[in-house]
């Protein structure tokens, strides 16, 4: 500081007099920037020619400030305010006596602040000033002297002698071994430049490097040091050639090594030639870097060569020990916040050799894979140690060839491989595409395996298996959006899997376990063999429980010893899956089984199995499926088992069909029917194209409507879709206009409606007007009781009290018409306590000019609720020898309502039933054990249901001429059944050829008509052509006119007939079997209660309520309408 101050004074020497002149030449030369602001001040006093201040009279003999009148001014708003000159920035006396500046710069400071305080000046600081004095009489630097002669105020200092000293050469040392760093440090080259330079250097080179400095303090711009230092600090030589190479390698400049290499001072080519070292391993010159890796002083600069060499092995060709490996890691670790994962992974390598593993292992904890070779050892340690965490990690790092590494080794878990082969089919489907099919199928990657797939289409006739696979596997929460392309996919697989290519990748039990799912076991011996004895044995007892000939019956003891067998079995992936669906598929078989058999205990275990099933959040699409059928088969009875699969639609699928029909289901089961009904009808609305479908949904909208009170809604629904009136009975309709006269209080209208019944009912029976007015009131006693009968029962009120009203009104007209007998018997059953006998005595009395009235006031006596069992069973007995003695007067369709008489039902069986039912047989006889398929359906569930409830000699079963004539027709060989079968049934036709002969065919057929047609019966031909159906038919036109537009859309091309102009009603057939059974309801058999016709056919099932109410006989489509008709006691 004391040699810029001097070329400061030097240049205010050569400024002349004017003090403002002088002080801004100064400021312009280089010296006045190398000073510091407190340096600058002693100038700034230089330049104005400071000099004593004079002793004034009003002071007191005390100094004047020479700042007492400087630099004052008039603020804007009138106030004082200062401005800062130069001469302010000097030290404070307490600041400049601890400092470690020179003792001419202390003096000189505290000379100019005594002057300049004044009053303030500290007594105690003049001390410190005689000090300094003696301390300078020794000899003081020339500036002081030369500030003295420019400033009058520092001539004090003019009396101390010059010291010779500062001419003496300064020790070099400590500024040399402080150079032993690396120059890319910034800040050890900025504490560097800060140490006193031990040699002259130039003005405008310390100007620079000054500069430099600074701007090390915050980001270095480094490419403006090169402009900054050329030329003043380039070409240098001696130890500012030191300072040029640093600073030049600091901004990795190339000249560095040069400037560097070209040092010969002895003091400093030690440390010259250590930079060049470190500069040319850093240049990628590793001739010397055996010495390099090894040096061993531990200056800064010896440990940065150290590391750089470490830190290129890279780059070197020779083998390295594993303790020559060690030593690098370690010296890397020491200077370096992480170690190059390059050279951990060279002693991986090594440590492989010998078999290390642990060692190994240890070393590459928590490092990436960044190439194939790394994934090879990386893979072979994760066999033994867990290395999954790093690979997973890594997998952005590899290239095709090393993800499908990953994919295929199956020491990786499946949720990294199918990461892996994710990033594969992104990188390269076309090239990769069978290994990515191979594993997702080998991990059971079925959602990943059926997009592929699907973008992908061909490749269904190369791969049927997998497709079939999928179909069954596949969650319901992945194959929402895919339903219709998983068809098309499946269509075409059940096409091609016979000419197919051997699938390499499914092991034999996986193939054997996808075909027994799908419906046709072909080698159970190969799945036999997985299970235990005991698995073995509950496998086969489940299978034959559910089978045709079992009981039905599953014990929950043979499914937990199967599902204990299948988790100890030896399974890959793949195959545990599978056998985990087929466990699925089981309990589901089980639930239909326990659901159907109607028994309460067996029903509330099927609910508690379904929540099982449905609460599982990745239930498979099938399963969902599976249960949808039973919805619509069974509806509320299984409403607890479904709760938990309506939250998963309210997550997954809300305002789908299904999760209407669920919602409408629990809603009814919990008897929020209004809610019920409004789901059923936002229901089907979505499917409004299948109107078979619609008018069926719609229907159960109707009864909830009917249930919760919504009989204005139901009226509506009805006058808005004409079509729906057919699927419901005539007095349903006539309850719902009757309740819904009644709110909407027009009770002649109501009164009317009921009197119309009444006379419609009867107009057949009498002639005579009295008798025909007590047959009216009996017809109307009969349908008061209609809310009861159903199942569950309708609201009574407002009905039952409107029915008393219509009642009372006939009963006014003419009381004298009510017959002795009539009166007697109300009056007998208005008593708390009955006299049957007089009872009996009165129906017989009636019966024997009118036997069904008498039947009548017996079933109103029975179903009376003040009666006791004895009681009841007597008149049970009474009724069943009425009939016997008046059957031949009965017609079969006059007895739908007599429903305590021991008679049983004639079920006439449609073509399509004994058609499912030989297809079922077939595949049984195609299949490895005779059980048949897993496939459980509406279709099979029914044509067993019929089987069982004939064994159990509940009802008798009858096949039309017309029907059976048909049904040979269409079955004459296999080749013609073959046909029969659904587009997604898989027949493989080399079994079918072999197994499927004409014999056995002709067995089958002759078989189940013997089972289908245990009954038989005459039935004149006249009379059917009689039977007024084309009449009917017309009045439900609309129903038939959507049904034929529903047909023509799905290119069915079942042929219609014609009434009347008009080719939409159902085919001659059809029509043939209404006309069959409705001659058949006329009969007097006096075996026969009611007659039924089996059919899942839309044309029987959507006009079934106006079949029954015309021509008396019932239609049933599923094994729970069966049941409800043959097991219960209601029409």
């Amino acid at each position: 500081m004391e040699q810029y101050l001097l070329e400061c004074l030097d240049s205010l020497s050569q400024s002349g007099d004017d003090k403002k002149r002088r002080l801004n030449r100064v400021q312009k030369i280089s010296a006045w920037d190398l000073l510091n602001k407190e340096w600058r001040a002693l100038v700034a006093l230089a330049a104005k020619k400071e000099s004593l201040p004079e002793v004034t009279k009003d002071t007191g003999g005390n100094l004047s400030s020479i700042n007492s009148n400087r630099n004052k001014k008039i603020g804007r708003r009138g106030g004082k305010g200062l401005r800062r000159s130069f001469e302010d920035n000097l030290e404070h006396p307490s600041d400049v006596i601890l400092s470690k500046e020179s003792e001419g710069y202390k003096l000189a400071v505290l000379i100019a602040q005594k002057i300049k305080m004044g009053n303030s000046w500290n007594l105690e600081w003049n001390s410190h000033l005689d000090i300094l004095r003696k301390s300078c009489e020794k000899g003081i630097h020339p500036v002081w002297n030369k500030l003295a002669k420019e400033a009058n105020i520092f001539a004090e200092l003019s009396r101390f002698k010059i010291s010779h000293d500062i001419k003496k050469g300064k020790d070099s040392s400590h500024w040399i071994n402080s150079s032993y760093f690396d120059p890319e440090d910034t800040a050890e080259l900025k504490s560097w430049l800060d140490i006193n330079l031990p040699f002259n250097a130039k003005t405008d080179q310390l100007k620079v490097i000054q500069k430099i400095k600074k701007d090390m303090g915050n980001k270095p711009r480094f490419s403006e040091w090169n402009k900054w230092i050329d030329p003043v600090l380039r070409n240098q030589s001696k130890e500012m050639a030191l300072i040029e190479g640093m600073i030049l390698a600091c901004c990795k400049h190339d000249d560095a090594i040069k400037v560097l290499d070209n040092i010969s001072e002895k003091s400093i080519i030690d440390v010259a030639k250590k930079q060049v070292r470190l500069l040319k391993l850093r240049a990628g010159n590793l001739t010397n870097w055996e010495e390099d890796s090894k040096i061993e002083e531990e200056d800064l600069l010896s440990q940065s060569i150290r590391t750089t060499a470490w830190r290129q092995i890279e780059n070197i060709e020779r083998s390295f020990t594993i303790e020559e490996l060690r030593f690098g890691i370690d010296v890397l670790s020491n200077s370096e916040k992480t170690v190059p994962e390059f050279i951990i992974w060279k002693l991986v390598f090594e440590l492989f050799k010998v078999n290390e593993l642990e060692q190994a292992y240890d070393a590459v904890n928590g490092l990436m894979i960044s190439d194939n070779e790394q994934l090879k050892i990386a893979l072979k340690i994760n066999l033994k140690k867990d290395m999954e965490m790093i690979i997973e990690q890594s997998l952005d790092n590899l290239d095709g060839e090393g993800l499908l590494m990953v994919a295929k080794d199956s020491g990786c878990n499946n949720e990294i491989r199918i990461k892996a082969a994710t990033k594969v089919l992104e990188i390269d489907s076309i090239r990769y595409m069978s290994d990515i099919l191979d594993i997702f199928t080998d991990v059971a990657d079925i959602e990943s395996l059926a997009m592929v797939l699907i973008d992908n289409k061909s490749l269904a006739k190369v791969y049927p298996e997998r497709i079939l696979m999928i179909w069954h596997m596949i969650s319901a929460k992945n194959a929402k959006n895919i339903a219709d392309e998983l068809e098309i996919l499946r269509d075409d697989a059940l096409k091609s899997i016979t000419h197919s290519p051997k699938d390499l990748i499914l092991s034999e039990v996986s193939k054997a376990l996808i075909s027994l799912l799908d419906g046709i076991p072909r080698d159970m011996d190969i799945i036999n063999q997985k299970l235990d004895s005991d698995g073995l044995l509950a496998l086969n007892e489940v299978r034959r429980a559910l089978s045709p000939e079992g009981d039905s019956r599953v014990s929950t003891k043979s499914i937990q010893k199967l599902e204990e067998s299948i988790k100890i079995a030896d399974l890959d992936y793949l195959e545990r899956r599978l056998f985990e669906s087929l466990g699925d598929s089981l309990l589901l078989n089980r639930i239909a089984m326990d659901i159907e058999s109607g028994m309460s205990d067996r029903v509330t275990d099927a609910n508690k199995t379904l929540i099982s099933i449905t609460s599982k959040d990745n239930i498979s699409m099938q399963n969902v499926k599976f249960v949808i059928e039973m919805i619509i088969e069974h509806g509320k009875i299984i409403a607890e088992g479904i709760i938990p699969l309506e939250r998963w639609y309210r997550k997954n699928d809300n305002n789908s069909l299904d999760s209407r029909l669920i919602k409408a289901t629990i809603q009814s089961s919990q008897g929020n029917y209004i809610q019920a009904a409004r789901e059923y009808e936002d229901a089907a609305k979505k499917i409004k194209h299948d109107f078979e479908k619609y008018a069926l949904i719609m229907r159960k909208a109707l009864i909830s409507y009917a249930h919760g009170g919504g009989w204005k809604s139901s009226v509506n629904l009805i006058d808005s879709k004409p079509a729906l009136s057919a699927s419901v009975t005539e007095r349903f309709q006539l309850y719902l206009n009757v309740c819904n006269d009644e709110v909407d209080k027009k009770k002649d209208k109501a009164r009317n409606r009921l009197h119309e019944y009444a006379i419609k009912e009867v107009q057949s029976e009498m002639s005579n007007i009295k008798e025909s007015r007590e047959a009216q009131i009996e017809a109307l006693e009969l349908l008061m009781r209609y809310p009861e009968e159903l199942d569950p029962p309708l609201p009574k009120s407002p009905f039952q009290g409107r029915v008393r009203a219509a009642i009372r009104g006939l009963q006014r007209i003419d009381n004298t018409h009510r017959s002795e007998l009539d009166l007697k018997f109300e009056q007998e059953m208005s008593r708390e306590k009955k006299d049957i006998y007089e009872i009996q005595s009165i129906a017989n009395q009636i019966a024997d000019y009118a036997p069904i009235r008498g039947l009548r006031k017996l079933e109103r006596a029975i179903s009376s609720p003040n009666l006791s069992e004895n009681n009841k069973t007597t008149l049970e007995r009474v009724a069943g020898a009425m009939f016997v003695q008046h059957s031949e007067s009965i017609p079969i369709k006059e007895r739908g309502m007599l429903r305590n008489l021991s008679l049983n039902p004639v079920v006439i069986v449609d073509t399509n039933i004994l058609i499912d039912t030989l297809k079922d047989d077939l595949l049984r006889e195609m299949s490895g054990d005779s059980f048949g398929s897993l496939n459980w359906t509406g279709d099979r569930s029914f044509h067993w249901m019929l089987r069982r409830r004939s064994k159990e000699k509940l009802m008798f079963m009858n096949i039309p001429p017309m029907v059976k004539a048909e049904f040979l027709n269409r079955v004459k060989t296999p080749k013609c059944v073959l046909k029969l079968f659904s587009k997604n049934v898989y027949i493989n036709s080399k079994t079918w050829n072999k197994k499927i002969t004409k014999t056995l065919l002709d067995k089958k057929i002759k078989q189940i008509c013997k089972e289908f047609g245990n009954w038989d019966c005459r039935i004149n031909k006249e009379r059917m052509k009689e039977i007024k159906l084309e009449e009917f038919m017309i009045k439900h036109k609309n129903i038939f006119e959507e049904l034929t537009k529903q047909k023509m859309s799905r290119e069915d091309n079942s042929k219609r007939s014609t009434i009347k102009g008009q080719e939409i009603y159902p085919e001659g057939g059809d029509m043939q079997i209404m006309r069959y059974a409705a001659e058949l309801c006329n009969n007097i058999n006096p075996e026969i209660g009611k007659v039924i016709i089996a059919t899942r056919d839309g044309d029987f099932k959507l006009i079934s309520r106006s079949l029954e109410e015309e021509f008396g006989f019932g239609i049933v489509g599923d094994a729970q309408e069966l049941n409800r008709r043959i097991l219960r006691k209601v029409s």
